[in-house]
């Protein structure tokens, strides 16, 4: 099955450099226009069917991107991971050991109010074993965050030997293909 990732546009929490996750952070002004070169790239691909997780910036941006106006299903297992006491801290304030932490799924640490990351994955990694049969003969735009995206390539690729998903990540609204 053939997927087309695309993260959202810019929003200042993105354009600051902090953690936004789950709260509803909205596009800025260049992650508008972000999502209007995406749709760009997308109006020279074909795909059946976009599926997009439900926050505002998603959500937009698949409106401005979605050129063909393709069928648009919104599905909660593609919102970001929840980062609880984390969410909205400057990347500046964390060791590089709490970043590895945060992103690696063979530590798992717990953090106040927060989705553990196995526990993330599972659920983005249920989506895409429904999805595969559901849509088997299909292919697939999924506008989602980042973290999500990590995810889904691990479920592509495997987990890092290290456990660290974070080099997994894309850029703001870069639409990536890959096979599930």
């Amino acid at each position: 099955m053939k997927l087309y990732l695309l993260r959202h546009g810019q929003t200042d929490w993105n354009k600051e450099k902090r953690l936004s996750c789950g709260n509803e952070a909205k596009l800025n002004q260049t992650g508008i226009e972000q999502a209007k070169c995406a749709g760009e790239i997308l109006k020279n691909i074909d795909y059946d069917l976009v599926i997009c997780s439900p926050y505002d910036r998603t959500k937009l941006t698949c409106k401005i991107a979605n050129v063909k106006n393709m069928p648009v299903i919104f599905d909660k297992r593609l919102r970001e991971r929840e980062a609880g006491v984390l969410d909205g801290k400057y990347f500046s304030e964390f060791t590089n050991e709490e970043i590895s932490d945060f992103f690696n799924y063979n530590k798992n640490v717990h953090y106040e109010n927060a989705e553990d990351i196995k526990d993330f994955c599972k659920r983005v990694w249920s989506f895409l074993d429904e999805i595969k049969l559901e849509y088997k003969d299909k292919t697939v735009l999924l506008v989602t965050h980042n973290i999500v995206i990590r995810a889904i390539k691990a479920y592509t690729l495997g987990i890092p030997e290290n456990g660290n998903i974070y080099g997994y990540g894309i850029k703001n609204a870069e639409v990536q293909e890959i096979e599930i």
